[in-house]
């Protein structure tokens, strides 16, 4: 939420901001609706205060590298490997000859990117470089007068690129992000009791990348994660990037010279708008009664995305003349000069025999995108001390209509949702509080009858350092001790499958011929889509609280937060489904979770002298959950039902050593997992046979322990200031979650290419029993050991220093020479340094080798004010 309208924080400039806030449980988040059900972020952003003008600017320029970088196996290792492989698997024809194997060996040393008969690509230093850049400005003013304040800002940031792309004359394909962000915030005190507040802010992204593109249509993702995961599959040994004769090399299924498909392809732009205008009018009413007030408010989105490109033709590959070529390396043919050739045995030509390269076709601000939001409130306040007694109460109602469409010509239905909140609160002494809530919230998902629904929450507190037996027993330790309980719901109307499940959807499937001789085709043909469920309903929370906040001798501060959610009617489709039905299910208030955790942060500051003030902060948070009810199948083991399982649980069958003999391999169980067991072989993963059943299949996958989200979480920030020196430093950290290792990272031979991972030559041999990390090598009988095993699912547990950064603060009294009252320098950085057992190429925090790489950003800049 950015000033109490829901919005991306990720379109919002930090120089902006004012204050950042975290709200969870349902007392706390009822008055955001359904909005809340799953927390809630506040954004506050900085306003005018009265005074002269304060006029500040900031700017940084940093560099950023990759946090993980490919590695490979040596091609002279890898062939001898794959040549094991192969035969593994019987796949005889498939040997690399001798004569091919000795002639890399003689020219080793001369391979590289560009010889065509050795060719040897590092495709990670072919496309990436060593540093990005990225550079940011800001500049803001801010004051006013008793009748006006303001706050005005305007940002830019330039995002460029790790990729090696290559500008050419007519185009340039580089990857890069820019963003303009401005905002103007205005107060204005109409009367003693009449307030007037407008904000209009909005940005303009530009984003540039290559023509290529995973597939034809749409902007489906930014390009550079199809990249980055071809970097780990695509061959380093199969072809040259260009030849001798210039053309360009590529494989022989073609779409593997990733140079081309960065460069030579073109360029696509695109452009985004954003605008947001927000207007609030505030009026006291004590006229009325004393602390009455209301207040009215309005806030409207409008965005639109446009694209221009420049393309060399249409299509993922675009018809770019490429070449694969096969050579004969068992009769060498050395030339007057002394080189030796070899005689082209085989010649693929991309796209096709026929096709020439096209000419460049550029196109421009073709609209393929837009957003209209709207969202308006009402709401009376009333706020006011009797004595002792302080009273609050609070009657909201909002609305939101949401209306939005990409590049589809369908009409698209607006969206609605409407809350009316109530609120009210109690303290006595500000030692005994008081807070009730209620929420009655409707959705459009829903059929009449079904669409509002009311949701409650209760919170009480105990200040107990107010009381007059702690205060003086403890006054002089205890600064401050409340101990605060909160109970609520909160209500969710997110769908599983069509937006509104309360209407029988019709889905057309093609046409009809009708006739003999002289056939009429009718159409289109509507059949019966998802079912309707008219009586779907809200999604409820049920949320617990208890939380106790701490203040020590000024110096130390604690707070601790115990929670449990249980989630009961959750929306999803039924996975009990007979045949007879006909149609596919709808989503159905069928679903039930719990979950449960607590959290604990604990800070100190103090000061040593005048000059040195230092801080520590650390955090710790463990979170676990649970199914309760998901529809199991009937038949479905016991210990294959989610129920009791974690969400978002993983199962595998469980490796159990590799098997060391023919003997091993026919007398353990059965094997049904893509293979049959005449084409096992020993090193090959053994599995446990979890059910006894005397079969490996997946009825013998198990849960694992760890899912793919952390349970716990920790942190640590520290700090210090020494006269005009600051210094912090953030560690970050997780533990009991786990990692699926990608694929890309963990088997060889990925793509049915002669290229293997660092560890190739450690697989399972009778000489390397003891020490194999890997089992025996496949290149086609391979799906037995790859199948989803605990092997692959590992601990992805991590300690990072997410910050550091240093500043220092200019004097002021050489400042004020030249009108400037506030000049500070400084230098940063983020995910500086990992501890971690997980393989130096994969990130942590990265999904799969197919996402953009998370980087190391180091930073310098400069915050001045006048």
């Amino acid at each position: 939420m950015v000033d109490g309208v829901e919005r991306d924080i990720n379109d919002v400039d930090v120089n902006e901001i004012e204050n950042v806030s975290v709200l969870k449980d349902a007392s706390a988040t009822a008055v955001y609706g359904v909005r809340g059900a799953n927390g809630v972020i506040l954004v506050t952003t900085k306003r005018g205060k009265t005074g002269k003008p304060k006029i500040s600017f900031s700017t940084n320029f940093g560099i950023k590298e990759p946090t993980a970088k490919v590695k490979y196996a040596d091609y002279l290792t890898t062939m001898e490997m794959y040549n094991e492989a192969v035969i593994n698997d019987k796949s005889w024809e498939l040997v690399i000859p001798e004569s091919e194997r000795e002639a890399w060996r003689q020219n080793i040393s001369n391979a590289g990117p560009y010889n065509q008969y050795f060719p040897q690509i590092n495709w990670w230093d072919e496309l990436v470089k060593d540093y990005g850049y990225q550079q940011q400005y800001n500049l803001n003013v801010s004051g006013g007068t008793e009748f006006v304040r303001y706050f005005t800002s305007l940002g830019y940031l330039n995002d460029g690129d790790i990729y090696r792309t290559q500008k050419r004359e007519d185009y340039d394909p580089s990857f890069r992000y820019e963003r303009y962000n401005w905002r103007s915030n205005l107060d204005f005190t109409l009367t003693k009791s009449t307030q007037f507040s407008v904000g209009l802010s909005g940005k303009f992204g530009y984003r540039n990348q290559p023509g290529y593109r995973i597939d034809g249509g749409g902007e489906n993702g930014f390009g550079q994660e199809e990249f980055m995961e071809k970097i780990y599959s695509s061959p380093n040994n199969l072809f040259p990037l260009k030849y001798a004769d210039g053309e360009w090399g590529d494989s022989k299924a073609g779409g593997h010279n990733m140079l081309v498909q960065l460069n030579e392809g073109g360029q696509r732009m695109y452009k985004y708008y954003e605008g947001f205008y927000d207007a609030s009018l505030s009026q006291d009413l004590e006229v009325i009664t004393k602390g009455l007030s209301v207040k009215g408010k309005i806030a409207y989105t409008s965005a639109s995305n446009y694209q221009s490109d420049i393309l060399r033709g249409f299509g993922k590959d675009f018809d770019i003349i490429r070449y694969y070529r096969q050579y004969d390396y068992s009769k060498p043919v050395e030339g007057a000069n002394g080189n030796v050739s070899y005689p082209v045995v085989a010649q693929n030509r991309w796209p096709d025999d026929l096709t020439q390269t096209d000419v460049l076709i550029a196109s421009y601000d073709n609209i393929y995108g837009y957003r209209q939001k709207l969202y308006y409130e009402f709401s009376f306040n009333y706020a006011r001390k009797f004595g002792q007694h302080d009273v609050t109460g609070l009657i909201l109602m909002n609305r939101q209509f949401d209306i939005s469409n990409g590049i589809s010509s369908a009409v698209q239905f607006p969206k609605y949702r409407e809350d009316w909140v109530g609120r009210v609160t109690y303290g006595f002494k500000n030692r005994y509080l008081l807070e009730a809530n209620g929420a009655y919230t409707g959705s459009e998902q829903f059929a009449k009858g079904k669409r509002f629904g009311f949701f409650p929450s209760l919170s009480v507190g105990w200040v107990l350092s107010e009381e007059k037996i702690i205060h003086e027993f403890a006054g002089d330790v205890l600064n401050f001790l409340k101990v605060r309980y909160s109970f609520g719901q909160v209500g969710s109307d997110i769908l599983t499958g069509d937006r509104f499940t309360y209407i029988q959807i019709y889905d057309t499937r093609g046409n009809l011929p009708l006739g003999y001789q002289n056939r009429t085709v009718y159409g289109p043909i509507y059949t019966e889509g998802r079912a309707a469920n008219p009586n779907a309903t809200w999604e409820t929370g049920t949320k617990q609280n208890l939380g106790i906040d701490m203040d020590l001798w000024n110096r130390l501060n604690a707070t601790v937060d115990i929670y449990s959610e249980k989630r009961t009617d959750m929306l999803m489709i039924r996975n009990t489904v007979p045949s007879w039905f006909g149609v596919a299910a709808p989503s159905t208030n069928i679903g039930e979770t719990k979950s449960r955790g607590y959290e604990l942060a604990i800070g100190w500051k103090d000061k040593i002298g005048s000059e040195f003030s230092y801080r520590i902060g650390v955090n710790f948070s463990h979170n676990e959950n649970r199914i309760v009810f998901r529809d199991g199948a009937r038949d479905t083991p016991e210990y294959q039902k989610q129920e009791g399982k974690p969400i978002g649980g993983d199962f595998r069958v469980q490796t159990a050593g590799y098997y060391t003999s023919l003997d091993d391999i026919y007398n353990y169980g059965a094997v049904s997992l893509g293979t049959v067991q005449g084409n096992l072989v020993p090193g090959d993963f053994m599995y446990i046979d979890f059910n006894a059943d005397g079969r490996i299949d997946n009825l013998d996958r198990v849960a694992m322990e760890k899912t793919n989200y952390p349970w716990t979480t920790y942190g640590m920030n520290l700090g210090f200031s020494f006269k005009n020196f600051d210094v912090n430093v953030l560690f970050y950290g997780v533990t009991d979650v786990g990692k699926q290792i990608p694929g890309q990272l963990l088997w060889d031979f990925n793509g049915n290419f002669v290229s293997g991972q660092p560890n190739i030559a450690n697989r399972w041999t009778a000489a390397n029993a003891v020490n194999a990390q890997k089992p025996a090598l496949h290149f086609s009988n391979k799906n037995h050991s790859q199948t989803s095993s605990s092997y692959s699912y590992v601990s992805g547990d991590y300690l990072r220093l997410k910050n550091a950064e240093i500043a220092y603060r200019i004097p002021t009294s050489y400042l004020k020479r030249i009108g400037i009252s506030g000049l500070q320098v400084y230098a940063n950085g983020t995910n500086l340094l990992t501890f971690t057992d997980l393989d130096e190429r994969i990130d942590p925090e990265t999904s799969s080798a197919g996402v953009y790489p998370l980087v190391r950003r180091f930073n310098l800049g400069f915050r001045v004010s006048f």
